[in-house]
């Protein structure tokens, strides 16, 4: 969950709830969930629809989910993780989801030998989506604007990341990739 927006992730799409406070109450002043304004699902087009997943990075506290009368169905100390990986997503291309100052973020990771341009992504519930001047995919939704900034493309070698030029690319049928420019594709 972050400021305006509540996160779930399934094995085959990432649902972003936008929300919006009760209009008659401040959030502050009410024990009520605040109502869904706008729901955007992501998806990747023909990726592996059963990625193997993962928690990564232990957070230090722990859930318990008591959930009805019977015991039996209630979870305690469940652990709770700063990311979330889906391991090959595409051949040798991993999703890791994570949170930062309270924004959401994702990491496609590419493996030597792979081609980032088979990253395909699908966005329902986006009215329209555009590029702005700056780079970033702009999402027009029922709810509102959601904007994911220009990607940051990095290649680590030898411990040191080297900048990679590269952008959003809008593709038919409202689908979106990414154009990478040159790099040495065996690292």
């Amino acid at each position: 969950r972050g400021p305006g927006y509540g996160l779930f992730l399934t094995p085959s799409e990432a649902v972003l709830a936008l929300s919006k406070a009760n209009s008659t109450q401040s959030e502050a002043a009410t024990d009520e969930t605040p109502s869904v304004s706008a729901v955007l699902r992501m998806r990747l087009v023909g990726a592996n629809p059963t990625p193997e997943l993962s928690g990564e990075t232990v957070l230090p506290g722990k859930v318990n989910y008591f959930t009805g009368n019977d015991p039996t169905k209630w979870r305690t100390n469940v652990p709770t993780y700063g990311k979330a990986r889906y391991e090959n997503v595409y051949p040798g291309i991993d999703l890791v989801y994570y949170g930062n100052q309270r924004q959401l973020e994702y990491d496609f990771v590419v493996a030597p030998g792979q081609d980032p341009a088979s990253i395909t992504m699908a966005f329902e519930g986006a009215e329209r989506l555009e590029l702005d001047a700056s780079g970033d995919l702009v999402l027009h939704t029922e709810g509102g604007v959601v904007r994911q900034r220009k990607p940051i493309i990095y290649q680590e070698v030898g411990g040191q990341r080297h900048d990679i030029a590269g952008d959003y690319l809008l593709k038919p049928d409202d689908h979106v990739g990414f154009q990478v420019a040159a790099y040495d594709v065996t690292k």
